[in-house]
């Protein structure tokens, strides 16, 4: 998708920056060193207006129990209300744009991170899912680029396909600058010609959102073109990413923990050292914690000013040792506890319930497992239940089909694995139900953010058995909250137990007659060949 070129003069940008600041350096006798020693400021002069903030120092509990510090930004709960986007920095023609799409004031996470995006520092955001993060990173860049179109300007890496292709269309969507393309967005994710993503990398689109493994792919495939061309002294087509300005790592903690690492590793030896940074989370794990560790001393070792870690007010105001971890106020969250043998029933019967009572409203279930989710779904579509399906081992296709079918509410249940529970935004899904209960904690707090989005309100289930207690109460502890009891008429359970019994017996037939496991085991060996290669 090749969009066209508007550029507006220097003009239109906000300036963003620093007039005075009146500062005070705290000592620790802990012994670790601070971000920087700017801690408690207030901006005066400058196109900012009125916005005032306070770094502060928080007690962060590592897992070795000990204490250290991180700054973290405040916004004055007084001040909070009368924010606009105006303030922060943001230029008139992409305010009007937001207000095209309803948005006239900005969330917590876009008062605290916008001005110094803006200003060009490294920013480490940590906020609840559905807090509008993704608009925090986009604005900032679309109007930098409203300045000066450059090449490959801003790179945004994201864990799945899905993510990827959402945030391009949220990008396209903010890119439209008085009724015209200003700038061209791609998206580079596997599923696709791996030839004409790299010419089309050659071409200079301006904002790139990618997935790891297929950006890391390109690179590989690129550096052998190249070494291949000099070999027979042919010209090769070739992009780089040694300009870019901006790195974006949205979903932090799942970049940084899961099996992303030696392709994030050759994508980061690719980039320039000196770029701006941001990071994005809705839990603060030890991974980003140990990254943004990383980024303090590189930006102390090149003389550059710190990264900024913000938080919102109401992690800052808990006494939970537990950071990013909690879940927004507007989401009722209900345990079901039953045998195991019965699980498929309750779900089966509160599905039900629920879509007949909510006309208009989506359901998404997660399980733990592609084949828990694939035999889920057999099982649904044997007793007249219509559902789609979203889980690694499907084709691309599939997987972009199941997800049209949803937006569009032509079906009204997904079943997925976690790979729908990363920043994917769906308006209308008022219940999330974890079939399963989450193995990990903070797969729980992403699960359920897929409802009870932006103020709005919302119920997350999770069906529990007597097996799955100790991960319920691990869960609880995590997010600082008891769940609460879900009232269910057995009766009607007890009725179609039978036949829901049958159901999956049939359901697992099916599983077995199109080899799912075997299919998966070849997946599986394929993949570790394809990351052995890559070593």
């Amino acid at each position: 998708m090749y969009l066209a070129v508007r550029r507006f003069p220097a003009s239109t940008r906000a300036s963003a920056h620093m007039a005075s600041a009146d500062a005070k350096v705290v000592q620790f006798s802990s012994g670790f060193q601070p971000f920087c020693g700017l801690v408690k400021g207030e901006l005066r002069g400058c196109s900012l207006g009125i916005l005032r903030f306070i770094r502060c120092w928080k007690n962060v509990v590592t897992n070795a129990g000990s204490l250290m510090q991180m700054p973290i930004v405040r916004i004055k709960p007084f001040l909070t209300n009368i924010m606009s986007f105006q303030s922060l920095g943001v230029c008139s023609e992409i305010i009007e744009l937001l207000k095209d799409k309803g948005i006239t004031k900005p969330t917590e996470v876009q008062n605290g991170c916008i001005p110094s995006i803006i200003e060009g520092l490294d920013v480490v955001a940590c906020a609840q899912t559905g807090s509008g993060k993704t608009a925090t990173f986009l604005i900032p860049i679309i109007q930098s680029l409203m300045t000066e179109l450059k090449p490959i300007y801003a790179l945004i890496i994201t864990p799945t396909r899905e993510l990827a292709h959402q945030i391009g269309e949220q990008a396209a969507g903010l890119n439209l600058i008085q009724g015209a393309s200003l700038c061209n967005v791609m998206i580079i994710t596997g599923g696709r010609s791996i030839v004409q993503q790299g010419i089309d990398l050659a071409r200079g689109p301006h904002i790139v959102v990618a997935t790891p493994g297929r950006l890391a792919d390109l690179l590989r495939t690129q550096q052998a073109s190249a070494q291949l061309s000099e070999d027979t002294q042919e010209h090769n087509t070739e992009w780089t990413l040694s300009r870019t300005r901006v790195l974006v790592l949205d979903e932090a903690d799942r970049l940084l923990e899961d099996n992303f690492g030696v392709d994030l590793s050759l994508i980061m030896s690719t980039l320039p050292k000196r770029r701006q940074t941001l990071l994005f989370s809705a839990t603060f794990s030890d991974a980003v914690r140990t990254a943004v560790e990383s980024s303090r001393a590189s930006a102390l070792e090149q003389n550059r000013r710190a990264p900024l870690l913000w938080q919102p007010l109401d992690v800052l105001n808990s006494s939970s040792n537990t950071i990013g971890a909690s879940t927004v106020d507007t989401l009722s969250q209900f345990y079901l506890l039953m045998r195991p043998e019965h699980k498929e029933a309750f779900l089966v019967h509160t599905v039900d319930q629920f879509l007949t009572e909510n006309p208009c409203s989506l359901i998404i279930i997660f399980t733990n497992k592609c084949k828990w989710c694939h035999l889920i779904g057999l099982m649904m579509s044997t007793l007249g239940m219509k559902t789609v399906l979203l889980h690694s081992a499907m084709p691309q296709r599939e997987r972009i089909s199941s997800l049209t079918l949803f937006r569009s509410s032509q079906v009204r249940v997904l079943l997925a694995t976690d790979l729908a529970s990363r920043g994917l935004d769906f308006p209308t899904v008022d219940i999330v139900i974890n079939h399963n209960v989450p193995i990990r904690p903070k797969d729980y707090v992403h699960r359920v953010g897929r409802t009870a989005r932006a103020g709005k309100a919302g119920l997350a289930l999770t069906l529990c058995d007597l097996f799955e207690i100790k991960r319920l109460r691990a869960i609880q502890d995590f997010i600082g909250k008891e769940l609460t009891a879900f009232d269910v008429n057995e009766k009607k359970v007890a009725k179609i137990i039978t036949e829901v019994s049958m159901a999956r017996r049939d359901a697992e037939r099916k599983l077995d007659q199109i080899r799912f496991d075997e299919k998966r085991e070849i997946n599986k060996a394929k993949k570790i060949m394809k990351a052995a290669s890559s070593v």
